[in-house]
């Protein structure tokens, strides 16, 4: 227990004492005190790990209950914590990468009057994804869940003032909400089942059991829960609307941490998707198809953040690829490279963004390379390493996860998977030639550029180096993860591997003849970034395929149309109130002049009355 209290417990610390105390703390202390938080976390974690990596490889768990909690209503729930090399991966990334995020944002959000609030909800972000990972059960894993939806609301919506940020961080909670929707029914399902809901009870059950519809459906709905949080088709439109807030918590969630919950969750229930294989292939085939859906929309965008979002769809998409195949090393693999470069990126565009006053339209930037070298040659390793170029991390990883689809008998999603490949590396060289190559394109800002402060660009340079040697990485995660996914009958390719040397080569050919077109369009034709997006294709992939109009018509139109018939049932009901109002109400205006308040006219009612009724039974008599 000691260790991962405080893990978890350090960044809601510096959440509470920040938001209760910003009034009377200086300025730059939230931002120091913050980052240091999350810095002593990282710093157990490592810690934990290290604990982990000591134990036998058949048993690196760290497991326990913190104190019981739901009692009375069958099997008692308590709230346990689950540490094992898995969980340990998502810890070091969330810490480690949070924390430069954080060291980062005391520079970006110097000028910003409210950066207190931003920093208690940046701690409580890391907080309740560290609690989600953490978590010993599926009760657990969904609290964090729904935690992490809020800060992200909060987060996205920071800039409140702003009507474009408040819609984003709507949309982001209500799809997510939908996603949350679908894991409590998944977890209900199970824990009337089999009356647990912890995941070594799970795993045993899965283990023993075979393929059965139970499996698929429960498989199903768990997944619509990571579709929604890792932004899978047709749940994923949020995220690229959450680009309203801060660029840092772009990085944040987009690269390190909560769009890959979702991942999170299909790999730590990997033993499900083995008796779940139907559900299994659609998680691929929908990975698959986000990988090419997404990147085409990132070609055709002018927005230097909306590329990067995109992007992220598209990285996630192999991410599920690799564990809906079965590579499941692979996909947690290429997590952690792409929280290394897409973490550089959205922290360089950020300085971009910084250095030009907030510009993001790339048709105004140009020839930054001089005025920012260090970014520029950063965000050169960035863009080659989610480019898949050799010896660049996300080479590594990227290929792991189309070697192994195509040995595992599925050409067809590896194909996809390549040609995607080929897709990246031309929309990031368009971002990077636009951005920091060719004559500036707004001389007015051009001249105001600068490089960012070392509090910013010290962060961006470390990611800079992970990104050229994380990919040397593999080996050790490897080994590191492969007693998790054989711990269960064994995951029979959970291990890191590669496939023939001439798919290699088929997705390096695709990735340089990407290069030289990019090169060609955007430094030797110095082609506008509007070209072609207003016809054709291009417009539709300009606008997301109209994903977020299918959603309108589907759904948003319906439910505005019954809510509108509600309230017009209730105003009549309401007028038939007030109608029955309006008649007592004319009743008593009659009788009002009888009160009067004098007391003689009082008594002279009176005596008149009793007079009428004496007169009344006098003639009866």
């Amino acid at each position: 227990m000691q260790g991962v209290a405080e893990i978890v417990l350090l960044p809601l610390l510096g959440a509470i004492t920040i938001g209760v105390f910003k009034g009377i703390m200086p300025k730059k202390l939230p931002g120091i005190w913050a980052s240091l938080l999350v810095g002593i976390s990282f710093l157990v974690s490592i810690g934990m790990d290290v604990k982990l990596s000591s134990l036998p490889a058949g048993h690196r768990v760290i497991s326990g209950v913190f104190f019981p909690w739901i009692t009375g209503f069958g099997p008692a729930i308590g709230w346990r914590y689950y540490l094992d090399p898995l969980s340990g991966i998502w810890l070091l990334v969330i810490t480690g990468v949070g924390m430069l995020i954080h060291i980062y944002s005391i520079g970006y959000m110097h000028d910003d009057p409210h950066k207190a609030r931003y920093f208690s909800y940046l701690n409580f972000f890391v907080f309740s994804m560290l609690l989600l990972v953490l978590a010993g059960n599926l009760l657990i894993l969904l609290i964090g869940w729904a935690l992490v939806g809020l800060a992200s609301y909060l987060l996205i919506g920071f800039w409140y003032n702003r009507p474009s940020a408040v819609r984003a961080a709507k949309k982001a909670f209500v799809m997510n909400t939908v996603g949350d929707a679908g894991i409590l029914v998944g977890l209900s399902l199970l824990y009337f089942h089999f009356h647990t809901v912890s995941y070594p009870g799970l795993f045993r059950i899965f283990d023993a059991s075979h393929s059965s519809a139970f499996f698929e459906w429960t498989a199903f709905l768990l997944y619509i829960g990571a579709m929604a949080k890792s932004a899978q088709f047709p749940l994923h439109m949020w995220l690229v609307d959450a680009m309203e807030g801060p660029t840092p918590v772009s990085a944040l969630i987009h690269a390190a941490t909560m769009v890959t919950a979702g991942v999170y969750l299909m790999a730590r229930l990997y033993p499900l998707l083995r008796v779940a294989p139907v559900m299994a292939y659609i998680v691929a085939a929908i990975g698959a198809l986000m990988t090419i859906l997404a990147a085409s929309s990132a070609i055709f965008q002018r927005d230097i953040k909306k590329v990067l979002a995109y992007s992220t769809v598209s990285q996630l998409g192999y991410m599920f690829l690799g564990i809906g195949v079965g590579a499941f090393a692979a996909g947690v693999f290429h997590f952690m490279m792409h929280a290394f470069f897409k973490a550089l990126l959205f922290l360089g565009a950020g300085s971009v963004i910084h250095a030009l006053g907030g510009e993001q339209d790339m048709n105004r930037m140009g020839g930054l390379w001089r005025k920012m070298p260090w970014t520029t040659w950063a965000f050169l390793a960035g863009t080659l390493a989610i480019s898949g170029i050799y010896p660049f991390s996300g080479y590594f990883s990227k290929e792991a996860i189309l070697g192994e689809t195509f040995n595992l008998g599925h050409p067809f999603l590896w194909l996809v998977g390549a040609v995607a490949a080929g897709m990246t590396t031309f929309y990031m060289f368009r971002l990077f030639f636009l951005t920091f190559f060719g004559k500036p394109r707004d001389e007015k800002l051009y001249e105001h550029a600068h490089e960012a402060p070392a509090v910013m660009t010290v962060p961006v340079m470390i990611l800079g180096v992970l990104a050229v040697i994380g990919g040397f990485l593999g080996p050790w995660l490897n080994q590191w993860l492969l007693p998790t996914f054989r711990a269960y009958k064994g995951a029979p390719h959970a291990s890191i591997q590669y496939g023939p040397l001439w798919t290699t080569a088929f997705t390096l050919g695709l990735a340089v003849i990407a290069f030289v077109i990019a090169f060609v369009l955007y430094i030797r034709k110095n082609t506008p970034t509007n070209a072609a997006t207003d016809k054709g294709v291009g417009r539709w992939a300009f606008n997301a395929w109209y994903v977020d109009a299918m959603w309108t018509y589907l759904a948003v139109v319906p439910f505005k149309a019954i809510g509108n018939g509600v309230r017009q049932t209730e105003i009549g009901i309401l007028t038939g109130v007030k109608g029955i109002g309006t008649v007592v109400w004319d009743w008593a205006q009659d009788l009002r002049p009888l009160e009067t308040g004098y007391i003689r006219r009082y008594a002279l009612s009176i005596m008149v009355g009793l007079g009428a009724l004496l007169a009344y039974y006098l003639i009866r008599v």
